[in-house]
């Protein structure tokens, strides 16, 4: 069975239960780029595998796309990141390099992937602001990073069409790369944030027969929801309790213990042994000799 049967997220294994704070990363090259997919990693350990990757600076451009505010979930249709989906499933003939990692834990900096290919391959950037959708004609002399600024998702229904529609921009800019040249596309997301996802799945309703399961949840991610409770009076003495039964009993044990051993050394301490036991008796051995 093919990889392009599959959705974008499902190369390897399902992520329905992926990680809340994890998001995926996605890399396609016209080059030859040795590199492997993964279910998990850590952003570190890709970002030191991608270091190691772009030093040889395999390719003429470099196109970062950073796409805040994401989770694996959200590519899990087709129709998520469709020209995307392309390239990474084998549908795009000119790609001859992928990797995926569906679960990056941390956050991956797309600036320091940016900073990497500057260094190492002298390479100039040109910006490009996702949100308005514009980027210059002339996308430069190559070496050249087209760094991409995605702004956050937002939530509810036009979710997936953002993505979609960057998805969209993000492929009419690989097609101003001319034909001749290689290019390497570096999909570089983050997680959401735990107000967003709060917030999609515990929305505010006027409605009093709410599950209560829901309603705990709700109340213990709930920031500055607690009330501040009035001093109290009362002594430390009365507020805790120190002296607690199990070490009342050790110090029982302990003083029984001791008892013990003072009644056991002083016991040694008074046997007495005469000095006579020690001398040699040569009254016998005299009487032998006589006889």
């Amino acid at each position: 069975m093919r990889l392009s049967r599959f959705s974008l997220l499902a190369l390897g294994a399902a992520t329905a239960s992926a990680f809340t704070d994890t998001s995926p990363f996605f890399l396609a090259s016209t080059s030859e780029i040795l590199s492997t997919s993964s279910q998990l990693k850590t952003a570190p350990s890709l970002l030191k595998d991608l270091s190691l990757k772009l030093s040889s600076c395999p390719s003429d451009y470099y196109v970062i796309a950073s796409q805040p505010g994401v989770h694996s979930t959200d590519f899990l249709t087709r129709k998520s990141a469709p020209r995307l989906g392309a390239k990474m499933t084998g549908k795009d003939k000119a790609i001859r390099s992928t990797q995926t990692v569906n679960e990056v834990f941390g956050v991956l900096e797309a600036k320091e992937i940016r900073s990497i290919i500057e260094k190492e391959c002298g390479a100039q950037t040109t910006v490009i602001d996702g949100a308005s959708g514009s980027y210059p004609s002339d996308l430069g002399a190559e070496p050249r990073v087209l760094f991409i600024d995605f702004p956050v998702l937002p939530l509810g229904k036009e979710r997936a069409q953002q993505l979609s529609a960057n998805d969209g921009l993000l492929s009419d800019i690989l097609e101003r790369i001319p034909s001749s040249k290689k290019y390497t596309v570096l999909y570089v997301t983050s997680p959401r944030e735990l107000e967003e996802s709060d917030s999609a799945i515990y929305q505010s309703e006027a409605d009093p027969y709410q599950d209560p399961v829901h309603m705990d949840l709700k109340r213990n991610y709930a920031a500055h929801g607690r009330r501040a409770e009035p001093a109290s009076n009362k002594s430390l003495f009365q507020e805790y309790q120190y002296l607690t039964p199990g070490l009342f009993m050790g110090l029982m044990a302990s003083f029984i213990f001791l008892a013990i051993l003072y009644v056991g050394l002083s016991a040694l301490a008074s046997l007495q042994v005469p000095y006579a036991a020690f001398e040699k008796d040569t009254a016998a051995s005299v009487q032998k000799k006589q006889q």
